[in-house]
């Protein structure tokens, strides 16, 4: 799973729940509004990942 790197609250919750930071980034997709409008500029996509059990 992606989510924004900035977003630590919502990166804890998931840890939480099993999921672990793998610090893979991807650049966010700045120019397509389909991702809505960004207030900054230093936004990315970190991969999250969780062991199936």
């Amino acid at each position: 799973m992606t989510v924004i790197s900035v977003r630590e609250d919502l990166i804890a919750w998931y840890e939480r729940r099993g999921y672990r930071r793998t610090g893979k980034m991807t650049p966010f997709p700045y120019g397509d509004e389909r991702f809505g409008v960004p207030q900054r500029d230093d936004l990315q996509f970190e991969l999250l990942v969780k062991p199936l059990v």
